[in-house]
């Protein structure tokens, strides 16, 4: 993962098959960044097809590569409450102190840099992208402009997922 690497199908759908038995999925879930690859996204159908579930709603969220290593590689936290933070967008209010908790040291994911997203990209484009076309052509893919404001694109989000019939 730190090199921008997919974690293997197997590891992945095994996960999330154990974590559709549990009672907090009774309801509904959101699968956040999978499937990532065609045979995921066939081992996910076949693993909900077997349990009697599938999927209602598939969304893309569109952002350009540029500003997305931007957002990426420019982000950091404060270790001590986890209060997060940009270089450009959303720097503490007093200089080198949290807003949140008033700590003074702060830290940053190692792949959160720029060539470790360009990497990502690259996978993206690779693997993940031809799902689009495959959700496309089962009626299930909706896009989502995540160039918006953060509180615009949950918005979107939402009415999303209200339209399929989920809350």
């Amino acid at each position: 993962m730190d090199g921008g690497k997919l974690v293997s199908d197997e590891v992945v759908v095994s996960i999330i098959s154990e974590q559709l038995e549990q009672d907090i999925c009774k309801l509904g879930f959101v699968l956040d960044g999978f499937p990532r690859t065609l045979a995921q996204a066939k081992a996910l159908d076949a693993l909900l097809r077997a349990k009697g579930l599938n999927i209602e709603r598939v969304v893309e969220i569109r952002v350009l590569d540029e500003l997305l290593i931007e957002r990426i590689s420019g982000r950091f936290a404060c270790i001590h409450c986890g209060e997060g933070y940009h270089d450009t967008f959303k720097q503490p209010k007093e200089d080198g102190a949290c807003d949140k908790c008033n700590g003074t040291e702060f830290t940053r994911r190692e792949d959160d840099n720029e060539k470790t997203v360009r990497e990502r990209l690259e996978n993206y484009y690779a693997q993940t992208s031809p799902l689009l076309p495959f959700y496309k052509n089962k009626d299930l893919l909706s896009s989502v402009d995540g160039m918006l404001e953060i509180g615009e694109v949950s918005m979107s989000i939402k009415r999303v997922l209200n339209a399929s019939g989920n809350d």
